[in-house]
């Protein structure tokens, strides 16, 4: 039996539960807010005009996007007065100890509060809240709270909040979310890392190196490994716009395991992908294909390059480097009536067959 709380407690609560009140609808409200920034900016992408948008568009955006981030910080400010408020009313004592019934020990703070707010927020079918509050906390928790916060729902939180937690951190920056999977790992949360890491596979080409680059500076140098893998299969603007990108930040041997993946791309695909890379990546794929590579294939390769005489030319070399091991490759150049030899300036390649 629980004694009747004291004024100081009862005071406490009521404020609790005001605070509790005005959080819902500014989360509410914000997620209104960024559905009208999403379709703001969907409006301005899909306008005819994109070089010079509407300037009611454009004005309309930057208010909603405002709003937005007014709101979501209200929201923090609002979250972090009710986590010390219920860690406060956790602390305080009963009147009475003898009548009342024993509590739990307490979570470490904020962290439990945070999970019992997810909580009550999906009971009460306020499913985008829940969504809003566990982004809040990926941003804004370090590694180690992220990775104790998502074993609490995992135990006793709702279904996948967890693992939405763990997805919400791949937005964060690279070094953050790789950190974050690290602590889930050491934690032995293994659903929720491998949530987080099948995340990282979403990234734009633009933003990979650096992700890579946390990964190795983290030591999970096999990681990288696996998404390079993954990436070897990617659409080919997608897997030359990330080619380059690697090239740009100085990653080289990014680049090579990347081209060595797509190796085994229809030989249509590599053809287009050693057309649109930028130099010297076009070389260095056709000598991984060279070394890769059977003659039959190669023989194929060679024939739809040979309107390139730059490209043909860089798959001769490669293959000229070592004429013993390509001896096969060579003579079924010939057979097939492709020239065997790089072409010299101001001379036909029909007279060199």
């Amino acid at each position: 039996m629980r004694i009747r709380p004291s004024t100081r407690e009862h005071d406490s609560e009521l404020q609790a539960h005001e605070l509790r009140a005005e959080l819902d609808e500014l989360l509410r409200a914000s997620r209104y807010a960024g559905q009208r920034e999403r379709r703001l900016t969907e409006a301005i992408q899909a306008s005819p005009n994109r070089q010079r948008p509407d300037g009611d568009l454009l004005r309309q955006l930057a208010q909603a996007r405002t709003l937005r981030e007014g709101l979501g910080a209200r929201c923090l400010q609002l979250s972090d007065q009710l986590q010390a408020l219920e860690h406060d009313l956790r602390q305080q004592p009963p009147e009475a100890p003898q009548f009342a019934t024993p509590e739990p020990p307490p979570l470490r703070p904020d962290i439990g509060a945070l999970a019992q707010r997810v909580t009550a927020l999906h009971r009460s079918g306020a499913h985008p809240e829940v969504a809003d509050l566990l982004a809040q906390a990926a941003a804004r928790l370090t590694p180690p709270d992220t990775a104790h916060l998502a074993g609490i729902l995992a135990r006793r939180g709702p279904a996948d909040a967890s693992r939405q937690l763990a997805r919400s951190t791949a937005h964060t920056t690279p070094e953050h979310a790789v950190a974050v999977l690290a602590e889930l790992r050491e934690a032995g949360l293994a659903d929720e890392a491998a949530e987080l890491f099948h995340a990282f596979w979403g990234y734009p080409a633009n933003a990979l190196p650096a992700l890579l680059a946390a990964l190795e500076l983290a030591g999970q140098v096999a990681d990288g490994a696996t998404l390079l893998w993954e990436w070897g299969s990617a659409p080919t603007p997608e897997l030359t716009a990330l080619a380059a990108g690697l090239q740009q930040a100085g990653r080289h041997t990014d680049v090579r395991t990347l081209l060595r993946q797509a190796a085994g791309r229809p030989t249509a695909d590599l053809a287009a992908l050693a057309t649109d890379l930028p130099a010297p990546l076009p070389a260095a794929l056709l000598r991984e294909l060279a070394a890769l590579r059977p003659p039959v294939e190669l023989v194929r390769l060679a024939a739809a390059l040979d309107g390139s005489r730059e490209l043909y030319d860089q798959l001769l070399t490669a293959l000229r480097a070592d004429e013993a091991r390509h001896r096969a490759t060579l003579a079924a150049l010939r057979a097939a009536g492709l020239p065997t030899a790089p072409a010299t300036p101001g001379r036909s390649r029909w007279g060199r067959r």
